[in-house]
């Protein structure tokens, strides 16, 4: 039985429940994940409320995942909020030396499925350089929701999550079982030895507002291939990625085999392999928007792989690319590119280009249902460079009608 301190007890809705009447001491010493576990559990077990925490740092060490798989320093419960009270000094760190060799490793972690929760206003420090020899590894991160079953109506917002090993903020559905009803929105993620954002099958996700920077791999990734049965039906469908700010990622944006989708309104700069790439392992990427987005540099604008069902680039500021504005590699098909501007960092550098991965595949790689019309490029452009394609095969292309407007 759990026994309420008697703040949380009192009449009214929602009930308040402050991690210091449970023993956290916010002194950047004493371990206060137990603490945070006993205060999210009483929350949970009178059926949901807000647990709170006062500036200071609350160090947190790891203990065997409630869930059987690793590591984590504490696990959230269904209808509750975990809410700090000032977003820069209400501050979770890891503590050091806590990762070991192949942990799958988790700040915050869940139990299955999470519904009907909020994280919001506070700090994750989840101290890679503290971690030594494992300060690179991949495995986990540090707000990992969903993790062996889904999540439903879960808000992530106004987060900072810095230095998390792996992924920085990630929510989880499972084939068959979407998660539904999750926003991740005005968080600020750096330096993640992984992936910043990540969210994969998914029915109904915003991902918007936030700013991610300098992270190994993709600033935000969503996903949505059946990994086991190989089907080619996307698993994640309407998600809307909007007006968040992408830095020094390797890829600013990512779109592996989802469906319904659009990425609008970003802001992308100096992404190193992309700013936004399209791509498809089983699962067909279908009914992708891709308009309005600013991308700067790094070696393509927007890259694809793969047949697709539908995919509409428009309406794109797409500057400073060394090696295409648009890059079509590995049988890409069923994709329209109007009325983008594109400056590349030198005159010869193509505006599309046409590149498979392997030419004398069997079958032969081929671009097929590709229309690239009224798109804006600089004055003295190469005229040979404006479509540099080296595809053996193509059928129906519609290229051309490109307009030399820009300075």
């Amino acid at each position: 039985m759990i026994t309420l301190p008697a703040c949380a007890q009192q009449s009214g809705s929602p009930r308040v429940f402050n991690v210091r009447d449970f023993g956290a001491l916010g002194d950047n010493k004493a371990d206060d994940a137990p603490a945070f576990q006993r205060a999210i559990d009483a929350a949970a077990a009178v059926g949901g409320g807000t647990v709170r925490f006062d500036p200071g740092i609350y160090l947190l060490r790891f203990r065997p995942a409630q869930d059987g798989t690793g590591v984590e320093a504490f696990t959230m419960r269904s209808g509750v909020t975990l809410e700090g009270v000032d977003r820069a000094r209400s501050v979770l760190r890891l503590a050091d030396a806590q990762r070991g060799k192949g942990t799958y490793a988790r700040i915050i972690s869940t139990n299955g499925a999470l519904n009907n929760a909020t994280l919001r206003n506070f700090t994750v420090d989840a101290n890679r350089a503290g971690q030594g020899k494992f300060r690179d590894d991949g495995n986990g991160g540090a707000v990992v929701l969903g993790w062996g079953g889904r999540c439903d109506n879960v808000t992530v917002e106004r987060l900072n999550v810095r230095d998390a090993n792996g992924q920085g903020i990630m929510l989880l559905g499972a084939v068959g079982k979407p998660g539904r009803g999750l926003r991740i929105a005005d968080c600020l993620v750096e330096r993640a030895s992984y992936i910043g954002i990540q969210s994969s099958q998914f029915d109904g996700l915003v991902i918007e507002r936030n700013t991610v920077s300098d992270c190994v791999d993709n600033g935000i990734d969503i996903y949505g291939n059946d990994d086991a049965e190989h089907s080619i039906v996307s698993t994640s469908h309407n998600g809307l990625i909007r007006a968040n700010i992408l830095r020094a990622c390797s890829i600013g944006i990512f779109l592996e085999t989802v469906a319904d989708c659009q990425t609008v309104d970003n802001d992308i700069t100096a992404c190193r392999a992309a700013g936004i790439r399209v791509n498809r392992i089983n699962g067909e990427p279908r009914n992708l928007k891709i308009t309005n987005n600013r991308i700067n540099g790094g070696s393509f604008g927007v890259a694809m792989g793969g047949d697709t069902g539908g995919v509409t680039i428009s309406g794109n500021i797409i500057r400073g690319f060394t090696e295409g504005g648009i890059q079509f590699s590995y049988n890409v098909s069923n994709v329209t590119v109007t009325d983008n501007q594109f400056v590349p960092a030198k005159p010869t550098v193509p505006i599309v280009l046409g590149e498979p991965v392997q030419l004398g595949r069997n079958p032969e790689e081929q671009l097929t249902f590709i229309t690239i019309r009224g798109n804006h490029v600089p004055r003295g452009h190469v005229a040979t460079k404006m479509f540099v394609n080296h595809y053996r095969r193509d059928w129906q292309l519609n290229v051309g009608d490109f307009r030399a407007t820009l300075r």
